[in-house]
């Protein structure tokens, strides 16, 4: 391009023979050789080469952030399947506890006191221990375990603040 710049310029030059055109040409010329350096001072090969590492780079973040979408979403499934588990599980003590509780009714003059208190101190601490497992839990993924979510529903990859709500949430 700089090339046919400075032949047009002097094709001109060579057929004028004003001398105000010839210091304009002179003029025009300087100002094209200043403007062909600056072309070159901005290294246009450089910045390709640094938008095709920006390009790589750029997808390289996509196809990471869709293996961590599907991680994520393989763990909210597996949360799931252990949810139901721990839901079954509940039931299941609960059951339990009515079929001690009709034990203990049944079963008055067989077992001492103090072996009663046992077992429902045991089932106590039993219960306990699922409260905490229930308290920790983080059902949504936001970080922020159950037992202090306010909002226990937060959509999947939505920021959170201290109190587990994304900003669409408050």
């Amino acid at each position: 391009m700089k090339k046919v710049v400075l032949g047009l310029t002097l094709l001109f030059l060579g057929s004028c023979t004003n001398p105000s055109m010839e210091r304009g040409f002179e003029s025009l010329n300087k100002e094209v050789a200043e403007l062909a350096s600056a072309i070159d001072d901005l290294d246009i090969n450089g910045l390709m080469t640094q938008m095709d590492s920006i390009t790589q780079d750029l997808q390289t973040a996509e196809s990471d952030i869709n293996a961590y979408t599907l991680t994520v979403e393989e763990h909210i499934a597996a949360m799931a399947e252990l949810q139901a588990k721990f839901d079954a599980m509940v039931l299941q003590i609960q059951g339990m506890t009515e079929i001690v509780d009709g034990m203990i009714i049944s079963a008055e003059g067989l077992a001492t006191t103090e072996q009663f208190q046992k077992l429902l101190a045991d089932m106590n601490e039993f219960q306990q221990g699922i409260n905490v497992l229930v308290g920790s839990a983080d059902y949504d993924s936001d970080g922020v375990m159950n037992s202090v979510d306010k909002c226990p529903d937060t959509e999947l990859g939505k920021a959170v603040d201290s109190d587990g709500c994304s900003a669409d949430q408050l």
